[in-house]
């Protein structure tokens, strides 16, 4: 896994984030909002990229992502959009 573009312009931390960091950016996010991602790591006090700071947000913080299994209405209803439309699952 690469590094992103921007991490090579300034010194800022890489790899695994810790629970402090998770939680200053939820604070962050949680008080003021997101707004423009590339000044977020500073206004929160990280030594992230702005791009890391979204795609750690997107993908793992946000309170309404959904983890664990599918129920079985939802299991169910991806099985018929699949019979329907394939493994077009961007469509699904």
């Amino acid at each position: 896994m690469g590094h992103h573009s921007c991490c090579n312009k300034q010194k800022v931390k890489r790899g695994l984030w810790s629970p402090e960091e998770d939680e200053k950016l939820i604070n962050y996010i949680t008080n003021y909002g997101h707004g423009c991602w590339s000044s977020v790591p500073k206004l929160a006090g990280l030594q992230r990229c702005g791009k890391s700071c979204r795609l750690r947000w997107i993908n793992y913080l946000r309170p309404d992502l959904k983890r664990g299994s599918f129920s079985p209405q939802e299991a169910a209803l991806i099985i018929e959009l699949h019979t329907i439309l394939g493994n077009r699952f961007i469509y699904i």
